[in-house]
């Protein structure tokens, strides 16, 4: 059973990696030597769901009111603003001993009292299977469609066009998996599109997002080999292909191809930690001369640590490449780093609340551009029963921006309350 709901996780989320898609190889440390708190299996709080012959059925509404310090993330003329939420979900998932299917779908909507033009709609749609040829290989394949929020904290844009940013993002995956004895091979394909929308700006017109449109193409390939029954190592090599179809633009010159190794280990041991640490290096080639070559080296590492069994630690690290259009002016790469620390604990059986801090820092190449951001929340939940949960957040989130080009801080703090009912 997920605890976080999701509506109100984002409240504490650690800084999403913006608009480039997650890592296509998941490390897949857990070996069910140990349980998180938020994973822990509650019996007398799960939902049955709806069976359907072979398919069980999970249908879920969140209703939610709050309010922000800060509407559309200024520096200046900030305003205030109450909102109410309301997101309709629905899970499928195959109840078959061999292969599986799944499927999601979601809409939901966030109104915002006397400021419109900050109101979000945003929707998802998906679809995985699974088929088993075998007992050491298998195939994965998912489709997933969605509209989304930008994410104000990213980096890639000024951070009031941030706030009124939607796009769309279209990705589809297969994965092929090997396990044998000690060693497992994945490989993955996977293609995002992404779509933005316009800008609704102050005086009614809207400012044209079409330069900021994107195509991700990457294939990731891992060798793991097993040198304990709780530890292994891994091998990780990965091509990616970005393309800014608009070409009368200047983010056109931000099209690239790059390479990435990565190295490293994942480990599960019982009743004290769990996580994956890898080091590697990226090189990224620009067509633009402006750009060229950018290269250096990345991160990526989770920790999962249990104190005891009502509590757990989390620590993420990361350090990658990512892409900023900058408010469609001056496209530039730039070298984000981040770290987040998250506990979550099991106040009673019924009972969970969680807090997390999060810091980031970007480096802009080529200019004299610097971003920090820092953010940190809490969130409370309450099982009431098998179909009803009562959730609490709070948050405080602040980007600092310093450099030739610009020195602004805009800061927001949310509350949020509200309600699940699942079926």
């Amino acid at each position: 059973m997920a605890i976080a709901g999701g509506q109100f996780a984002a409240s504490i989320a650690a800084a999403q990696d913006g608009l480039v898609v997650q890592p296509a190889i998941p490390q897949g440390f857990d070996r069910d030597r140990n349980v998180s708190v938020l994973s822990r299996a509650r019996p007398s709080y799960s939902a049955l769901g709806i069976s359907f012959g072979d398919l069980l059925l999970y249908p879920e509404v969140e209703t939610g009111a709050g309010a922000t310090s800060n509407a559309y993330l200024t520096d200046r003329n900030r305003a205030e603003a109450a909102f109410a939420s309301m997101k309709s979900s629905l899970r499928i998932a195959s109840a078959w001993s061999r292969h599986a299917i799944g499927a999601n779908a979601s809409v939901a909507r966030r109104s915002f009292i006397g400021q419109s033009r900050r109101n979000e709609r945003t929707w998802n749609l998906q679809a995985n299977s699974e088929v088993e040829l075998g007992r050491t290989f298998s195939i994965l394949a998912e489709a997933q469609s969605t509209r989304e929020i930008e994410n104000q904290f990213s980096g890639e844009v000024s951070s009031p066009v941030a706030a009124l940013s939607r796009f769309r993002r279209d990705r589809t995956a297969v994965r092929a998996e090997y396990v044998s004895g000690r060693v497992r091979i994945f490989g993955v394909a996977d293609h995002a599109e992404f779509r933005f929308s316009p800008v609704p700006l102050l005086d009614g017109t809207l400012r044209d997002q079409q330069n900021r449109n994107r195509e991700v193409s990457r294939l990731t390939a891992q060798f793991e080999y097993a040198r304990t029954p709780s530890a292994s190592l891994f091998v990780q090599a990965g091509y990616t292909d970005i393309i800014f179809p608009r070409r009368h633009g200047s983010a056109s010159r931000l099209n690239s191809k790059a390479v990435c190794t990565l190295v490293g280990a994942n480990v599960d041991l019982a009743g004290r930690a769990r996580g994956t640490v890898g080091f590697g290096y990226s090189i990224r080639d620009y067509p633009s001369s402006l750009l060229g070559r950018v290269q250096g080296i990345v991160i990526e590492g989770r920790v999962e640590l249990f104190p005891s069994e009502r509590l757990t630690i989390t620590t993420n690290a990361q350090r990658t490449i990512e892409d900023s259009t900058s408010g469609n002016l001056d496209p530039r790469p730039f070298w984000d780093n981040r770290a987040s620390l998250r506990g979550d604990y099991e106040l009673l059986h019924n009972l969970i609340i969680s807090g997390a801090v999060d810091f980031s820092r970007q480096a802009f190449m080529g200019l004299d551009h610097r971003s920090s951001i820092f953010q940190v929340g809490g969130i409370g939940r309450f099982l009431v029963s098998r179909r009803l949960s009562l959730e609490g957040a709070a948050s405080y989130a602040q980007r600092k921006s310093n450099g030739a080009d610009r020195k602004d801080a805009p800061s927001e703090a949310r509350i949020q309350a509200g309600l699940n009912f699942h079926i």
